[in-house]
């Protein structure tokens, strides 16, 4: 979620204060070594000015550029030099060349926020924007967090967190077109609930919502939206929910709390510990990074999760993926990146294709020496056990300081990834254009 004022650094005191200032966040004006366990990280605030007297800061080096057999596709159609990040991502089952990306948008000028969509219907090669908040107006704009579910009526359904006029309240629009225009929008929790990272499903004609406060929550509409269950505690403490229907149409969301990541089915009170999570290490960059649970489930019922960790000293924050056939007993976390020293691995995405096959992929710094600029990496598997070598997915590498808006504090705090039409798409942040924009690129799956 986006959050920046020029020259001011807050920093948050502790794990769920991060939680009440997300909407009020603030920006700091120095490039200091950075801790990642969510405590520490500093956070942008709304209305950031343009920095002044802005001069391009492109990544360099000799790895700076590569050849790939697939294109980087810039998914935002804006012309100007405005921010958008933080993008999310859903392929409609029904028809997998319809792509519709979620993404934080500065377009509005003047240091505000919203989110738009961004529709694709030739497996992403063209786009369009629209703009799913509907009930705004100059004194309720800012918005953040995307989330996006398709229904098996063929609805879109574009979830999110409104910032004004007070911290968090979640919202969900419909589209009846696919996402090129929003016909309606309900509030699904009020501005005095201070709600934050919604993240919404779809199965057998329910909408599920997941959002956090004080602890994770959900909530669950039988008539598309239009109303909403009082609200569920799922764990206190718990935060990113992450969720994944599997073949039955049950929902299990994937989050993580201080020390642990965890799932649960919703609509049960039990929950599951899959494994310790371990604070990320510090970086030399300001922008903020956290461990955030990604997910999927395949079609043998097997269940995957991956997320950034710092248990490993000797080789910088790493990418950890484990796996359950029957969702109560998990392996043990296995490194998915495998460079040599100690680069950082952040923002994992995971998604499983049809054909059975897991693709994770992450920001990767293994192409800098001072672990500042980054570059998309993903690694596959075809049988869930091994992910074999690593491949690069952005052919250009990034520089996060190289925004005019931005100014290196927030790239967001996730990447995308989702499958359909024998790809798999990848969607990060870039800032190749001397600014922050969405890129996607559509890698071939396995059986192609």
């Amino acid at each position: 979620m986006p959050k920046v004022k020029p020259l001011l650094i807050l920093v948050v005191a502790a794990l769920l204060g991060a939680i009440t200032i997300l909407g009020a966040f603030a920006v700091g004006g120095s490039r200091g070594t950075v801790a990642s366990n969510g405590a520490e990280l500093t956070v942008p605030k709304a209305n950031m000015g343009m920095a002044q007297n802005f001069k391009s800061n492109p990544a360099v080096g000799k790895n700076a550029l590569a050849s790939l057999p697939f294109a980087n596709i810039r998914v935002n159609t804006d012309a100007g030099v405005e921010a958008q990040n933080e993008p999310f991502v859903a392929v409609n089952p029904l028809n997998p060349r319809h792509i519709i990306v979620g993404a934080n948008n500065w377009e509005a000028g003047n240091g505000r926020f919203e989110v738009s969509a961004y529709v694709s219907f030739d497996a992403g090669s063209t786009w369009s924007a629209s703009h799913p908040y509907i009930d705004r107006n100059a004194g309720r704009l800012n918005a953040a967090d995307p989330t996006v579910a398709f229904g098996q009526d063929g609805k879109v359904y574009f979830g999110f967190v409104a910032m004004t006029p007070a911290q968090g309240a979640v919202a969900v629009s419909t589209s009846l077109d696919g996402g090129l225009s929003w016909s309606s929008q309900s509030w699904v929790t009020s501005f005095t609930s201070v709600a934050d990272k919604p993240a919404i499903a779809q199965s057998a004609g329910k909408l599920y919502v997941f959002y956090q406060n004080q602890a994770l929550m959900s909530t669950v509409s039988s008539n598309g939206g239009l109303n909403w269950t009082s609200p569920a505690t799922i764990e206190a403490g718990g935060r990113n929910a992450a969720p994944v229907v599997d073949r039955t149409g049950s929902v299990y969301v994937f989050y993580n709390t201080a020390d642990a990541i965890k799932v649960a089915r919703a609509g049960s009170s039990r929950t599951t510990s899959i494994s310790n999570a371990v604070a990320l290490q510090s970086r030399p960059t300001q922008y903020r990074a956290n461990i955030y649970a990604t997910a999927g489930i395949a079609p043998n019922g097997t269940m995957y999760v991956a997320w950034a960790d710092g248990r490993n000293q000797a080789t910088g924050n790493d990418i950890l993926v484990s796996r359950s056939v029957n969702g109560t007993s998990w392996s043990s976390p296995s490194r998915v990146n495998t460079d040599a020293g100690n680069a950082d691995q952040l923002m994992p995405a995971l998604t499983v294709s049809k054909d059975g096959s897991i693709t994770v992929a992450w920001l990767d710094t293994r192409n800098d020496p001072s672990r500042v600029n980054y570059d998309v990496y993903m690694a596959r598997s075809v049988d869930g056990v091994s992910y074999g070598g690593n491949s690069r997915v952005s052919a250009v590498s990034s520089n996060p300081n190289n925004d005019p808006r931005m100014q290196g504090q927030m790239i967001g705090d996730y990447f995308a990834m989702g499958a359909g039409s024998g790809n798999v798409y990848v969607v990060w942040t870039d800032t190749r254009n001397s600014n922050e924009d969405i890129y996607l690129a559509p890698v071939p799956t396995v059986n192609n």
